[in-house]
């Protein structure tokens, strides 16, 4: 029977070199900045989405119903 220490090892990589780390370094900050700002365009058209939905209830519903007449005296 043999040793499985016997066997060879699998190979490996070669050590990254500083120039490779330095484009894998650059290209993950890329990348983080752009999911960045697609998450912050998001999040804006989504606000932008909810305010242009609150308008037009609101102008469907008519100022007449919103603001009924003597609604200041409820506060």
């Amino acid at each position: 029977m043999r040793n499985p220490s016997d066997r060879a090892q699998p190979p490996r990589p070669p050590a990254r070199t500083s120039e490779q780390q330095r484009r894998e370094d650059a290209r993950v900050k890329a990348l983080r900045e752009r999911v960045r700002l697609e998450q912050s365009s998001l999040l804006r058209g989504l606000i932008l989405l909810a305010v242009v939905i609150l308008l037009v209830s609101l102008a469907r519903a008519g100022w007449d119903r919103l603001f009924v007449p003597g609604w200041w005296r409820e506060w």
